[in-house]
């Protein structure tokens, strides 16, 4: 045990410090991934004449849920600060407004898009600064929101949060929800998207299909549970006081929501995996922070 107070917190606070470096964005990652069986769209996309692919897009939290809203001809909204879609453009009616993500919200971009005619908006990842919006794209050292753009002790703070997934987010309206229906993709497949058009052809969403729960948990259970469950137990162990006592009743109620996590992926329920997982996050000190599966910009 510590002698004095103050050591004790001391260490504490750099604990979680460290765990919020290291493992909170291991969890978002495989959590998210495991969100994503479910929930993801799969883009069936013309590139160009006889080339087709599938993109996996994960739909914003105002998404309507009807799937056709995201069929059409993409369509970039400018270049250079322009391809951000903060400012206002125009597109031909029904298009589809393919907008790289910073410096400026998605709810913003979504409303501009929606402006300027666009049917839909699908966000790309990409680089981006530490510093506040509105400092974006003139200071602050680059780096991608897909593996963490702020300080480690904001990660798990609603007003700015770790990124949920290396590529993509749950995008989220900071004022309300707007009227237009977006999702994400990764920064690979938009470059590619950009580069379709500026080589002159016209890329196209010609289907959009659900992505099956059942088709991707059984590998998920073998190769990324045991990456979550590992880091989601180190993250447990911090929430200790003690230096040396591992079994303080916070730590043990943890552990044991983890084991019922781990018994609801294994059953493939999703129901109990959500269950279980606010479970645990709920049983977490509140001093910390609670997840925030969303991002704003």
């Amino acid at each position: 045990m510590w002698l004095m107070p103050e050591e004790a917190e001391a260490f504490r606070v750099d604990r979680i410090f460290n765990a919020k470096q290291q493992l909170v964005p291991k969890i978002r990652k495989y959590y998210q991934k495991l969100e994503g069986l479910r929930d993801d769209l799969l883009l069936q996309v013309e590139l160009a004449a006889g080339s087709r692919v599938e993109f996996r897009a994960r739909p914003a939290e105002w998404f309507s849920g009807v799937d056709n809203k995201f069929d059409g001809t993409f369509q970039v909204v400018g270049q250079m600060d322009a391809k951000y879609g903060c400012t206002p453009y125009k597109l031909e009616g029904g298009s589809i407004a393919l907008v790289a993500r910073g410096i400026c919200t998605f709810e913003q971009k979504a409303q501009m898009a929606k402006a300027a005619g666009a049917k839909a908006i699908i966000v790309y990842d990409e680089k981006m600064s530490k510093a506040p919006l509105e400092q974006q794209n003139r200071t602050g050292r680059v780096a991608s929101k897909g593996i963490q753009s702020y300080q480690a002790g904001d990660a798990l703070s609603g007003a700015s949060s770790a990124a949920l997934e290396k590529g993509m987010t749950l995008m989220m309206g900071d004022q309300g929800k707007p009227d237009l229906d977006g999702c994400m993709i990764t920064r690979a497949n938009g470059t590619a998207l950009v580069d379709s058009i500026n080589n002159g052809f016209q890329p196209k969403v010609l289907d959009v299909k659900r992505s099956r729960f059942e088709d991707g948990i059984d590998r998920f259970i073998k190769k990324d549970l045991p990456k979550l469950s590992t880091a989601m137990d180190g993250y447990s162990l911090i929430q200790r006081v003690s230096k040396t006592d591992p079994n303080e009743p916070i730590v043990n109620q943890l552990k044991a929501d983890l084991k019922e996590f781990e018994k609801a992926v294994r059953s493939k329920d999703y129901g109990e995996i959500r269950k279980t997982w606010k479970k645990w996050n709920s049983d977490l000190d509140p001093d910390i922070g609670v997840w925030d599966l969303a991002e704003v910009f």
